[in-house]
């Protein structure tokens, strides 16, 4: 990291003019959930071993710099390819929010199962309620599911 040193020889960081942009929020963030044990998604990330890899933690425009090489844009969300594994570069791409949204751990069902749903369902042979059972989902994503609200086709 470049440091700049003022006149009486303290050293401060660099100064990217970066800070108030959204990949630097994402890069924050990041490290939030990983290094910080009063942020609130700290038992999801760093209180499961999930941490940020040396060469971002403390350098900001590396992150950068990989992010712009590896097709981060707007509107895509850092995603961690193995959802037990750390963030680093072999382990991390960007997505949209939908496909975030399915790769999450407290994801139970995939588009394959969601046509399974409709189908069952369009047999009138059970239940919203029967399906959310037997698919351990909350009814009112078997609802969105059957009314294509939610894993759609795309």
């Amino acid at each position: 990291m470049k440091y700049r040193i003022d006149l009486v020889g303290n050293k401060y960081s660099y100064k990217h003019g970066e800070s108030f942009t959204r990949l630097h929020n994402i890069w924050a963030l990041i490290k939030q959930r990983c290094a910080n044990p009063k942020a609130e998604n700290y038992p999801n990330y760093g209180g499961r071993g999930i941490t940020i890899c040396p060469e971002w933690t403390n350098d900001y425009i590396t992150f950068r710099d990989w992010a712009l090489n590896n097709g981060y844009a707007k509107g895509l969300q850092i995603n961690r390819i193995d959802n037990d594994g750390n963030y680093e570069p072999s382990n991390c791409n960007w997505v949209t929010i939908l496909e975030n949204n399915r790769n999450q751990t407290k994801t139970k069902l995939t588009l394959m199962k969601a046509n399974e749903i409709r189908e069952l369902y369009k047999t009138g042979n059970c239940t919203q309620q029967e399906l959310a059972e037997k698919y351990n989902v909350p009814q009112g994503n078997i609802s969105l599911i059957v009314n294509n609200k939610i894993w759609k086709d795309e």
